[in-house]
């Protein structure tokens, strides 16, 4: 009896487990999805919205899909994540060379394709887990509302940028609860049969 007891209660823990960190994965594109192929003489805002409830996030994916520079020159696409961007996408006249969002946000990449002048189906893809960014992403995304920043200082083609959030819910559901009020009722069972 007491070994049935003793795994009904290491169940009901892993359930529990599972129960409290419930994932939800959201997917987020711009309404312009290449960004107009990133021209070299603009640079970009994304605002978007973002509605969540007892979520937290706990990683996120920026991916430009087959990316390629015009030519192999060494030229530059900056991104940062930005707080409170203009929702929807903006393109703005880029009239300096350099990093039009330098000292806003957090700068999420810079990145050069010194191979260029054709595409070869790499996706250049950003972590935020392994960029120590999601403490700012969900700092920044509290309010339900985030974006991006893009200055291209060259022809950036791709085939879309795509934005994945994976979140976890912060509160365990009721159910959950149940199941563990009776692990510790199994638990004082046995207790008490000692």
């Amino acid at each position: 009896m007491k070994k049935i007891l003793l795994m009904i209660l290491a169940l009901m823990l892993v359930l529990m487990a599972f129960g409290s960190s419930q994932a939800g994965v959201y997917y987020f594109q711009p309404s312009l999805p290449t960004l107009a192929n990133l021209d070299h003489f603009q640079y970009f805002t994304w605002g978007t919205r973002w509605t969540h409830t007892n979520e937290r996030i706990v990683d996120a994916v920026l991916t430009f899909h087959n990316i390629w520079n015009s030519d192999s020159s060494p030229y530059d696409l900056y991104t940062h994540l930005l707080d409170n961007p203009t929702m929807g996408v903006y393109n703005h006249l880029d009239t300096r060379p350099g990093d039009q969002f330098a000292g806003q946000g957090v700068q999420v990449g810079h990145w050069q394709d010194l191979v260029g002048g054709h595409a070869r189906g790499f996706d250049l893809t950003y972590r935020f887990s392994d960029l120590g960014l999601v403490g700012a992403l969900n700092q920044y995304a509290a309010d339900g509302r985030f974006g991006f920043g893009f200055d291209p200082d060259c022809h950036y083609y791709n085939q879309g940028v795509t934005l994945e959030v994976t979140t976890a819910s912060g509160v365990p559901e009721p159910a959950t609860m149940a199941l563990f009020g009776l692990g510790l009722a199994g638990l004082g069972l046995i207790r008490r049969r000692k």
